[in-house]
């Protein structure tokens, strides 16, 4: 399992998920169902989140490890 850093743009919102999961796909699916579920479905779609490794061989199980977002 990675730590994956996700993030998405929505107007002057910046949404971020800090997450370990499986692989990005895995990671872009729990950044979207997390914001939607703390954010009155803010995710998206799953192609407008960026993903990029923070740590690779993390030990599991997948889970979420900060959610949010600032004002750009």
């Amino acid at each position: 399992m990675d730590k994956f850093s996700c993030t998405r743009s929505l107007g002057e919102e910046i949404y971020y998920a800090t997450l370990v999961a499986e692989n990005e796909q895995q990671a872009r699916e729990m950044a979207l169902a997390e914001t939607n579920k703390k954010f009155s479905k803010s995710g998206g779609r799953l192609r407008e989140w960026s993903v990029r490794v923070l740590e690779s061989d993390v030990d599991g199980p997948a889970r979420i490890i900060d959610c949010g977002y600032r004002e750009a």
